[in-house]
Formats: structure tokens, sequence, C-alpha cells
């Protein structure tokens, strides 16, 4: 019985220093690409195209996110996240979210206001995180403010310690929204200003 003739090993004739097939070098252009894109910064951040600007608004590069505040006191950031709820009187306040988290904006020297009907857009907004305190006749002005009803603010009874976003800047995405409140005069200082009493609270 003759046996099968032995298989040739099958040998390249590249030598080493010819170039890959067109294959390979559009796979290798693609994964390079692809890492480069991970590594460049977020544009949407820079450009915040479609976007409209309150108070001293400027583009910002990069973001907290909500959760580091408490640990920053005092520290200039920025944070993005989505308008969960907006003071309905004024537009003097909204509360951000991003993911479980939850903070309080605020906006500097009452000196400007963002659209009452902006709940539920994307915003972006620059400032300085704040831990303070909230005795009970503040935190029932903001419930009032937020359109709670008379039983869920008689429900406060206790003073709060909470993180507050003082904003310079505020962003919030998209059209539509209203034009922000405007004073026919200059506003008082806001009661959320007052030092908290929080000894008759005790």
């Amino acid at each position: 019985m003759s046996m099968p003739p032995a298989r040739r090993m099958h040998q390249s004739s590249r030598s080493p220093g010819m170039r890959p097939p067109s294959s390979i070098r559009t796979a290798v252009t693609l994964a390079i690409a692809a890492m480069l894109t991970a590594c460049a910064p977020n544009d949407r951040l820079e450009t915040l195209e479609g976007w409209q600007s309150y108070g001293d608004a400027v583009p910002v590069e990069s973001t907290v996110h909500i959760a580091a505040l408490g640990a920053m006191n005092g520290e200039s950031t920025a944070i993005e996240g989505w308008v969960e709820g907006v003071c309905m009187k004024k537009g003097c306040w909204m509360k951000v979210r991003e993911g479980e988290d939850e903070v309080l904006v605020r906006f500097r020297d009452y000196g400007f206001f963002v659209p009452r009907n902006a709940r539920g857009r994307r915003t972006v907004i620059e400032g300085v995180p704040q831990v303070r305190v909230f005795d009970v006749e503040q935190r029932r002005h903001l419930a009032s403010d937020a359109g709670a009803t008379e039983a869920e603010i008689a429900a406060i009874t206790e003073p709060e310690t909470q993180v507050v976003f003082m904003a310079d800047g505020v962003w919030i995405q998209g059209g539509g929204l209203d034009e922000p409140y405007a004073p026919p005069a200059p506003e008082g200082p806001c009661p959320l200003d007052k030092e908290p009493n929080v000894s008759e609270d005790r």
C-alpha cells in the first residue's frame, strides 16, 4: 500500500520588511482610532451646542459626580445631571439628579433664575458645593416653592444638613424653554440665605 504524499508546509514568500495585507492594516487603523476616540475629551461638554445658558455660564471641560460633592466643600467644580425639580414660583433653585444622587442647586447672589419648565432636561452647572443646615422654616419654604401640599409642608418638623451647589452658571439642553422669571426690581435677600434658626427647632 502506498503512503499518501507528505504535505508540504506552506512558507510565506513575504520578507519581514513587507507590509501586511490591507485587511490587517485596516483592522489596526480602526483599533487605534477607537483608542483615540475613547481618550478624547467630551466635545459635548466643550461646545454645548443646542443648550441654553443662564448666569455666567462658560464652556465646561469636565464634570464630577454629584456623589463626590460632600467631600469638596468650597471647591469650584462642575456637575451634570437631570433636572428633577424647579422652584415653581420664580425658578430660583432646582434639584438635579444623577443616578441615585440628588443635590439642591441655587444661584449665586440670587442673581439669576432658570426656566420653570426645565424639569426633565439635561443640565451642566458650574459653581461651588457648600455643606449647610436648613432650619424648619427654610425647609418648608423650599417645599412650598416646589408645590407641596399643606400636609406635606406641616410634616417638616426637623432641620436638615445637606449639600447645596451654589451655581455661577447653568447650561440646560434643548429648545422650548420658557423665559426665566425677571423681577421688576432687584430682589431682596432670599429666605434661604439667612442663618438657620436651629435652636428653636429642637
